[in-house]
């Protein structure tokens, strides 16, 4: 079985200096070696059931087959973690108009991103910055982050164009957008239904699934951990969605 694309750790080099850096945080990297460790593990017992499953051994397969979903559901509640928490201390200062996508995959801030995309059409908003970084950090150099949300902008016509004062920013003109102008897959993750399935996505955020014990229980860990700190709406109600939808995807 072919390793998973989880997409690339992305710093943004030209930004305005923030207390906040992911690829310093011994947490976030922590997270995600965590689950990269799982990943792993989980596709070698996917290659030992395929080769049980052809010498005959049906029983053997199965029980391999079952431990690497196991692995999976680990790997992707590991992942999860370090999505929320990436996302949160990323944008609990950030500007109104702005979203800072660093420390996500490429689904993940694909997801974050058509969230508050829909978010900011809903209550009028002119315009959103997006933060994606230069990809100058990223494995063997390639950025991974920027094209890819270059790409959902123009398959979804948002006129958008690159900040000519940063090339680390993206910013989306949302003036003559409307509701029903957007894809209706991301129209229907809503505080009012909560339940969202994007397609392709496979083993990172948001189709993480059977977690809401390791879910509940890292989010009461989250609110002690800001219990004294300033705190974003917009961080928050993205983050509790997600709560939701991994919770009633089950």
């Amino acid at each position: 079985m072919q390793a998973i694309d989880r997409g690339a750790k992305l710093v943004f080099d030209d930004a305005p200096t923030r207390d906040y850096n992911h690829a310093t945080d011994s947490n976030y990297k922590s997270l995600r070696a965590q689950a990269e460790q799982l990943y792993q593990k989980r596709n070698k017992l996917a290659q030992q059931s395929q080769a049980a499953y052809k010498a005959g051994n049906k029983q053997k397969a199965h029980q391999l087959s079952e431990q690497s979903k196991q692995v999976l559901d680990e790997a992707e509640h590991y992942n999860r973690q370090a999505a929320e928490y990436v996302f949160r201390e990323n944008n609990t200062d950030s500007a109104q108009d702005e979203i800072d996508l660093h420390g996500l995959y490429v689904k993940e801030a694909e997801y974050f991103l058509q969230l508050r995309i829909v978010q900011e059409v809903r209550t009028n908003q002119s315009h959103l910055n997006v933060i994606v970084g230069k990809g100058l950090h990223s494995k063997n150099g390639i950025a991974k982050l920027k094209p890819a949300i270059d790409d959902m902008c123009d398959e979804s016509r948002l006129t958008h164009r690159i900040d000519p004062h940063n090339s680390g920013v993206l910013q989306i003109d949302l003036s003559k957008t409307s509701i029903n102008q957007l894809p209706q897959r991301w129209v229907a993750l809503t505080p009012s239904t909560g339940v969202y399935q994007p397609s392709g996505y496979q083993s990172y955020a948001p189709q993480y699934q059977n977690q809401n014990s390791h879910s509940q229980g890292y989010s009461q860990q989250q609110q002690q951990h800001n219990g004294n700190q300033k705190t974003n709406p917009l961080v928050d109600l993205f983050v509790n969605i997600l709560c939701i939808c991994i919770n009633r995807s089950k």
